[in-house]
């Protein structure tokens, strides 16, 4: 049979308990100690690692928002811009629609003046040649007898400004006070002794003063004459006749092409 002292036992078990107190302060103690440490020190850095997670997770957050707000401000400018683009494209259209129709009215004056002046110059030609027929006409057969008519009537025309235009006469008398009173007469055919009489006459009622008389024959007037007192001018001639019927009907042809131009 086995035999158990437990005596021994017990100083055993004494000595492990106080062998186990002993290494608890001389070893486990300080091991204890320094997991602890290690531990708080573990907890720490954890703690920190999640503060900086946070502040990590706060900043991409940050971040996020501040990417979000940039590309919200990159469309509003994109479309700011396509918006500019499209007024712009406008009004491109619209400015060149505009110069477009500038040019094509400009076009269409430019051809409407140019067909007005080659009708008036073609109405000019027309009636210059009218008129010299006439006037060719009028000189071949009977030259003398408009002569003797327009040198008449140019006596008629000046008694009758006396009687009607006292105001027009005393002025021709005023720019005569001066100066010698000279009859400057250019005919078409030799006035005869009579009609230089009566013109003499005439015109010395007209300026108040006996005048003096130079005459000059100018075949070009066609018939008629043209008479200077001073700075009085009456031309009673076929030619200056003429000249104003061609200036009425070049008048009236305008005043034709300009309506059927729709002006």
């Amino acid at each position: 049979m086995l035999d158990i002292n437990f005596t021994t036992i017990l100083f055993q078990f004494i000595n492990f308990i106080i062998l186990a107190v002993v290494l608890y302060f001389l070893m486990f103690k300080n091991i204890f100690k320094r997991v602890q440490e290690r531990k708080q020190k573990l907890e720490e850095i954890k703690q920190a690692a999640n503060n900086n997670l946070e502040e990590t997770e706060k900043m991409r957050a940050d971040l996020q928002k501040q990417f979000e707000n940039a590309q919200a401000q990159i469309d509003e400018k994109i479309t700011h811009a396509r918006s500019e683009l499209e007024v712009s494209q406008f009004q491109i259209i619209d400015a060149t629609k505009i110069k477009a129709e500038k040019i094509i009215k400009k076009a269409i004056e430019t051809a409407e003046l140019e067909q007005k002046r080659s009708m008036e110059e073609f109405n000019d030609e027309i009636t210059t040649s009218i008129i010299e027929i006439v006037k060719q006409i009028f000189n071949k057969y009977s030259p003398e007898v408009i002569h003797n008519s327009l040198v008449q009537q140019t006596n008629e025309r000046i008694w009758e400004l006396g009687k009607k235009e006292m105001d027009r006469v005393e002025t021709i008398r005023r720019s005569l006070k001066d100066r010698e009173p000279k009859l400057s007469i250019e005919t078409a055919f030799p006035l005869s002794k009579e009609q230089q009489a009566n013109l003499v006459r005439t015109f010395s009622a007209l300026a108040d003063k006996n005048v003096s008389i130079d005459t000059k024959l100018k075949k070009d007037l066609g018939s008629g004459v043209r008479i200077r007192l001073g700075d009085f001018i009456i031309n009673n001639s076929l030619d200056a006749l003429l000249d104003e019927i061609k200036k009425e009907a070049t008048d009236e042809a305008n005043k034709l092409v300009d309506k059927i131009s729709g002006k």
